[in-house]
């Protein structure tokens, strides 16, 4: 009778009876204690008696059956666990334990293990497959570690801040939203000064302007009586004409005896006067997209339909 039918028939998906007194020869796996790795069983019959290895240790069949027999494996990847304790598709160990690296160092090194075997072995079969699987998750645990502990050590400055933000920040609301009533009434109070000492500059410049005018006119008045008198025709010499004069700068302030002095500042603002026009000419802006795309994706997602959304199904390994 052949003694590897049981395991080859488990094998094949054929589920045949488990006696819990009767090992069967053949090639299983059992795990090393509660979410332990897992090991490499083989059983089989030699001069009359069952013999089992369990890893590199020899072990009773009986009592290791129940914990192995529904766990086949094929031979292939027995022993490759045997002899390397690994199985295909396991990934190295990275360090000879946890305590040869930092944290820091173990992301780096697993990163750069990771890319190099994607890059020169890549995915072509079931092993390099589960390989990758298990390389992603090797990185996706460290990765879920390292914001575990970049979470630790964050929280306590974070609740610091929240603290001191929750005592100060009603009072500097509180500061600022009375400072800004009071700067908008200087503002409206200095722009009003402004405006008469600009009146008042330009009534000054006006009046002398005109001065200067009448000066120019008496000049010219007297030097054609002079003219006019003269014994010869010789022509009057040229008068130049007056230099007009522009009002003065005005400046207005207030303040200064306790702190900085307040003056007038011209500020340009903007008012979106038409919407439409306006997101015409930077719809294609990349930060406009990003918006668009993240207002209409969320309304997508939450069941509406969005005009010029479409959706799509997409297999990705998770």
């Amino acid at each position: 009778m052949d003694q590897w039918q049981w395991w080859r028939d488990a094998l094949a998906g054929k589920n045949p009876p488990i006696n819990v007194n009767e090992p069967q020869s053949g090639y299983f796996k059992t795990r090393a204690g509660k979410d332990g790795p897992w090991l490499p069983v083989a059983i089989w019959e030699k001069d009359g008696e069952i013999v089992c290895r369990v890893a590199d240790k020899v072990r009773d069949a009986h009592e290791i059956w129940t914990y192995c027999a529904g766990n086949p494996v094929a031979k292939d990847a027995a022993k490759h666990a045997f002899d390397t304790g690994l199985w295909p598709g396991d990934v190295p160990t990275i360090g000879h334990n946890s305590g040869d690296l930092t944290l820091a160092e173990e992301i780096s090194e697993a990163r750069d293990q990771a890319l190099q075997w994607l890059t020169t072995t890549g995915i072509v079969d079931k092993t390099t497959a589960d390989m990758a699987a298990n390389y992603r998750a090797k990185l996706l645990d460290l990765s879920k570690k390292a914001d575990t502990e970049r979470d630790a050590k964050v929280r306590p400055h974070l609740e610091a801040q929240r603290k001191i933000n929750a005592e100060y920040k009603p009072l500097v609301d509180d500061a600022k939203a009375a400072a800004d009533k009071l700067r908008d009434a200087l503002s409206k109070y200095l722009a009003a000064e402004e405006a008469k000492a600009r009146a008042e500059a330009e009534r000054k410049a006006r009046e002398e302007n005109e001065r200067r005018m009448a000066e120019f006119k008496r000049q010219q008045e007297e030097a054609a009586k002079a003219a006019a008198a003269a014994p010869n025709d010789e022509p009057p010499l040229p008068l130049e004409a007056p230099v007009f004069v522009a009002p003065a700068d005005v400046k207005v302030s207030a303040g200064g005896q306790r702190g900085k002095k307040a003056g007038l500042r011209t500020i340009t603002r903007y008012d979106l006067a038409d919407y439409e026009a306006a997101l015409a000419h930077v719809k294609t802006h990349p930060d406009v997209r990003a918006a668009v795309e993240k207002v209409a994706f969320a309304q997508a997602r939450a069941g509406a339909t969005v005009p010029g959304v479409r959706s799509f199904d997409e297999k990705v390994a998770v």
